[in-house]
């Protein structure tokens, strides 16, 4: 069993998402109630935030701990911790940790400070995945790699590159919770069933464009909360010409003649395109898988 009262608890200590960053401050430590069952708590967590790193399984490291992956929770406790998963969410890290105090196991929540991964700026020569990468702060994850072969196939056409590129680093998640990508293979989000299933929900709402694989049609690679749809306009002979088509609403298209990297970072980033996620100072990308 949670209690709802005590993961609410923990939510109220997270800073405010929009805006300036925050002025860093100490860790908060909350101590789990008594019978509360530790993985529960982890999933309960997860589906608010997403899947969590595991930093420290039976007192070792799993991975590489520091300042991306989730320092600042492991930080307060020196030899003492068990066990610790961890999740970013923007400008904080929430952990949940088994530690050993006075001789006995307990099980804590964390949260903690998490600087702006990007607050030195972006490399000018760096890829636009790249530069997401280093936007979010993301490292990445062992994971099984979609076969851009067999999908291409399914679709008979290739794919951006930089998508393939995205898709490859980062996985199943959302980029601050606003941004899902569509995945071959990956169930409920599947780009190649997703093609073949989207033709009777939107006839009416690609217009005046066609639907892919008719000519220069519209192949949808993105899906939001907010029904904000992400599409390419197919047709140029190379997909990495394909330019990003996005409906904010059902009254007009917007196109961005640029691929998706370069779109998603200017979505991040660029206050002039007007999307609420360029007003947040530490941005995330919370794994799915």
């Amino acid at each position: 069993m949670v209690e709802p009262a005590f993961v609410n608890t923990v939510w109220q200590h997270l800073r405010h998402v929009l805006g300036p960053a925050p002025a860093p401050r100490p860790p908060v430590i909350l101590d789990v109630p008594e019978g509360t069952d530790f993985q529960a708590l982890v999933d309960e967590i997860s589906g608010r935030a997403g899947s969590p790193r595991t930093l420290i399984d039976d007192g070792r490291r799993v991975e590489p701990v520091n300042a991306r992956t989730g320092l600042p929770l492991v930080e307060p406790f020196a030899e003492e911790l068990l066990e610790m998963r961890a999740w970013p969410y923007w400008n904080d890290w929430i952990g949940c940790a088994r530690v050993i105090r006075a001789g006995r196991e307990q099980a804590v929540v964390v949260v903690a400070d998490r600087a702006d991964p990007a607050a030195e700026g972006l490399p000018e020569g760096a890829s636009w995945t790249e530069k997401l990468r280093l936007l979010t702060g993301w490292e990445p994850l062992p994971r099984t790699p979609v076969d851009w072969p067999a999908a291409e196939q399914a679709l008979g056409t290739r794919l951006p590159g930089d998508y393939k590129e995205i898709v490859d680093l980062f996985g199943v998640g959302s980029f601050d919770m606003y941004v899902e990508l569509l995945i071959p293979g990956v169930r409920g989000m599947d780009l190649v069933q997703s093609a073949g299933t989207d033709g009777a929900y939107v006839h009416d709402l690609w217009r005046p464009h066609a639907r892919f694989p008719e000519p220069g049609g519209l192949l949808r690679w993105g899906s939001s909360e907010q029904e904000i749809v992400f599409v390419w306009q197919t047709g140029a002979p190379d997909p990495d010409d394909w330019p990003v088509l996005v409906r904010p609403d059902f009254d007009a298209w917007e196109r961005y003649d640029c691929g998706m990297g370069e779109f998603l970072v200017r979505l991040l980033t660029d206050a002039e395109l007007g999307y609420p996620t360029s007003r947040i100072a530490g941005h995330c990308y919370l794994d799915y898988a």
